[in-house]
């Protein structure tokens, strides 16, 4: 059984925002907070420490008070090279004792299940592997994962083989996919563009 104070949890927020003019994403209003708060609400319970993973103006994400990760090698290049990242920052041993999974949550999905790391945890562990990756109503998620320390290796392996996405990765790794609910409106709900953010903004205001 793997405990929760054993899981460091990283918001993915590394990106470029090249579908929203390039803006910081994640510090986008929704309702009366940015994108990146709900995010932190939602995971923060579910993990016993969380990082922000984050590649440009570090600066404006300092007041959340929680340590930032930048990409260590081809920043930008996607999100593989962040999970990479806090994982080897977990090595580092900036992590708390005993911490041995990643869970991932991108920036730009505000609203996902609160048992989503608990489920990745049990799959994990029962079925013996190294990965747990989620779908919802037939689509893959899989920026939603939880990852064991020691899959460091060969995440940087695939890197430098130019392997940027964790759903190209996963047929060379043992895995397990666990499927979620769409029990409430808006779960895994990807904000990538305008119309997606004033959708939200819809949900919010219901």
């Amino acid at each position: 059984m793997i405990e929760k104070y054993q899981v460091v949890g990283v918001v993915l927020a590394g990106g470029k925002g090249s579908r929203m003019n390039f803006k910081d994403k994640a510090l986008l209003n929704l309702g009366s907070m940015p994108l990146i708060e709900h995010v932190i609400a939602n995971a923060d319970s579910q993990v016993g420490q969380l990082v922000i993973s984050v590649n440009r103006n570090p600066e404006k994400f300092q007041y959340l008070g929680l340590p930032l990760v930048a990409d260590f090698d081809q920043a930008y290049a996607g999100p593989l090279v962040g999970i990479c990242s806090a994982l080897k920052w977990m090595s580092a041993r900036g992590a708390e004792p005993g911490s041995s999974y990643l869970a991932c949550f991108p920036a730009d999905v505000p609203w996902f299940p609160a048992d989503l790391v608990q489920s990745l945890c049990h799959a994990i562990a029962s079925a013996k592997v190294s990965v747990a990756w989620s779908k919802c109503n037939g689509q893959v998620q899989p920026l939603f994962s939880l990852w064991a320390l020691d899959t460091l290796q060969v995440i940087e392996d695939a890197i430098r083989n130019g392997l940027y996405g964790p759903k190209l990765l996963m047929p060379k790794i043992d895995n397990v996919l666990v499927s979620f609910d769409q029990s409430e409106v808006g779960y895994f709900l990807n904000i990538n563009t305008e119309e997606n953010l004033l959708h939200a903004q819809e949900l919010v205001g219901k």
